[in-house]
């Protein structure tokens, strides 16, 4: 008697529980979802680095040091790299960062006229440098998913 009295306490609680969404019908959540943060803050320390566009690292497109110095190379045309130097800065609050180079020559000067670029960054940056890179006049623009590259050490 007293086992059947357990069973029947057992199946009760059982009962009582929350429904799951697989007794109710409802699509389970997706874990995708779960992990989208829904805000992050842009740190400087965080985007300073080596970031490859194709995340091999075999090649470099943005270089950003802490001193505000920036490189990008630009690969467009295929066997050809265009090199360029100058400034970076960041706006937290629209969790931009802002290139401000020139064209580089044989002999790493900057040359002509300074040209802008925009990073819009949209996820937080880890090791992953994601958001949407083009020139200030919005031409050459396009979606990266980078790759944070180890430090070389060029002596």
């Amino acid at each position: 008697m007293r086992n059947v009295f357990s069973a029947v306490a057992l199946l009760v609680l059982a009962a009582c529980g929350a429904p799951t969404a697989s007794d109710t019908g409802a699509a389970e959540p997706s874990t995708a979802a779960s992990t989208t943060p829904a805000g992050f803050t842009l740190e400087s320390e965080a985007v300073v680095g080596q970031w490859s566009f194709d995340r091999t690292c075999g090649v470099y497109d943005i270089v950003l040091y802490a001193d505000a110095n920036a490189d990008y190379f630009d690969y467009a045309e295929a066997g050809h790299v265009t090199s360029y130097g100058g400034q970076w800065t960041e706006d937290v609050a629209t969790k931009r960062v802002t290139l401000e180079v020139r064209l580089l020559d044989a002999e790493n000067r900057a040359t002509g006229d300074p040209i802008t670029y925009t990073l819009d960054i949209t996820a937080p940056v880890t090791d992953d440098l994601v958001g949407n890179f083009a020139r200030a006049d919005g031409a050459g623009a396009r979606e990266i998913n980078a790759r944070r590259c180890p430090e070389e050490d060029r002596e």
